[in-house]
């Protein structure tokens, strides 16, 4: 079966991938064997089959053939194995990113380690990591920030994940990313503003609804989601009237999450348009409301 998968000849067949799930160590070092032996490019393509069909199939464990592509040579390889273990939470896997965060050669891969970071930075939150973990995985999300010679595109994803921290700097450091002339990480400090939900960023996050760069106006739509203020309703239903597709996905989304009479009857009005993706996206935004308004019982 590995032969077969790695040989660039053969198509890769998908249904048959959940034999690679939940890998003995044995296995895993047949696994390795085979994949160190095929060319980048099919193992490329192995692991986004993989991935997508770990997305659709919850119950496959594929851990131990993401942690092998955690050690490949190839970058987007490395970058697609941390993508593939989004929902690990294992000791293991927080050790793992930290040093691929501050040590990697590549760029992306460590955005994507820094990324990753994040879910232990919640877990923290969730108080369902030791303190001493969660210090551990703070500092280093904090020396990739104050790192000037480090990319913005890292930084960024090193603020976002940080955002979510009750520490009592992260206010401090969302406030000197968003007064920096970066774009990146001024769009990380309004991401980190939704995550730390501390309401007193809700007038800057009304100020960036009206930005004229609409990726801005994405970032802050989606972090008014977050805060669940109703004061960002007249805005948000104002911007789901606008011509930009992902903005106005994101403002409907956004009043699905805020509730309020004045949010469900726009997204009601949304819902009629004519225009698949409006309605859809009106649609899913009164599903969540229902549900949070109604909540099925266990």
């Amino acid at each position: 079966f590995l032969a077969e998968l790695f040989d660039e000849t053969h198509p890769i067949v998908p249904s048959t991938l959940q034999q690679l799930a939940g890998l003995s160590d044995v296995e895993a070092i047949t696994f390795r064997h085979e994949w160190l032996a095929a060319p980048e490019r099919r193992r490329a393509q192995v692991l986004e089959q993989i991935v997508l069909v770990a997305e659709d199939n919850a119950e496959f464990d594929f851990d131990a053939i993401f942690r092998i592509g955690l050690d490949d040579e190839a970058p987007g390889i490395r970058v697609q194995a941390m993508e593939g273990l989004w929902e690990c939470q294992d000791r293991w896997l927080l050790n793992r990113l930290m040093q691929l965060a501050e040590t990697d050669v590549a760029e992306p891969a460590r955005a994507a380690a820094a990324s990753g970071l994040g879910k232990f930075v919640l877990l923290g939150v969730l108080e369902e990591l030791r303190p001493s973990l969660v210090e551990q995985v703070e500092g280093a999300l904090k020396r990739i920030i104050d790192d000037l010679e480090e990319a913005p595109a890292v930084r960024r994803r090193a603020i976002e994940s940080l955002g979510a921290s009750a520490d009592g700097e992260v206010n401090g450091i969302i406030r000197s990313a968003y007064h920096e002339e970066e774009p990146e990480l001024k769009l990380a400090a309004i991401y980190a503003m939704g995550q730390h939900c501390d309401p007193a960023w809700l007038p800057a996050l009304l100020r960036e609804l009206r930005n004229p760069d609409a990726a801005f106006r994405f970032e802050a739509a989606r972090a008014c989601g977050e805060l669940e203020d109703e004061r960002a309703v007249p805005a948000l239903i104002e911007l789901a009237g606008e011509d930009d597709a992902i903005v106005q996905e994101a403002a409907l989304e956004a009043l699905g999450r805020i509730g309020g009479d004045d949010a469900k009857l726009a997204l009601k009005r949304a819902a009629a348009q004519d225009d698949p993706r409006v309605s859809e996206a009106a649609r899913a935004a009164l599903e969540e409301l229902a549900f949070d308004e109604n909540p099925r019982p266990f």
